[in-house]
């Protein structure tokens, strides 16, 4: 199935609208070691991610994490009256990647998987 494949493998992690609902991280893990036994691409997994510890959480088993809504989010709470970014949006943006990137960050120090 993946033979032809190139790149990484993206994992969809909930089913539904991205931003509604959490993944299920010991899901997540158990379907990530399922999709490794079967190429040596590496996995991203993405939808419902939108903490730092999400993040985290999800790295610990996973090659990489996608997020968007949670970017999403914090440009649609800084957008103006006129419908363009405010000199917030910016600064939100960036709280959020930071954050984002900590969580990233304490994951890979963590010893559990490897």
């Amino acid at each position: 199935m993946l033979a032809n494949t190139s790149g990484f493998v993206y994992y969809v992690s909930i089913t539904g609208i991205t931003g509604t609902a959490a993944p299920d991280v010991a899901a997540v893990h158990q379907q990530v070691k399922r999709i490794k036994a079967s190429t040596a691409l590496p996995v991203a997994v993405g939808f419902g991610v939108k903490s730092p510890e999400q993040a985290k959480a999800i790295a610990r088993g996973a090659d990489g994490v996608v997020v968007g809504s949670a970017l999403v989010d914090a440009i649609r709470d800084t957008i103006g009256p006129d419908g363009h970014g405010t000199a917030q949006t910016a600064p939100r943006v960036l709280g959020v990647v930071k954050g984002l990137a900590r969580g990233l960050a304490s994951a890979r120090a963590f010893d559990g998987y490897g």
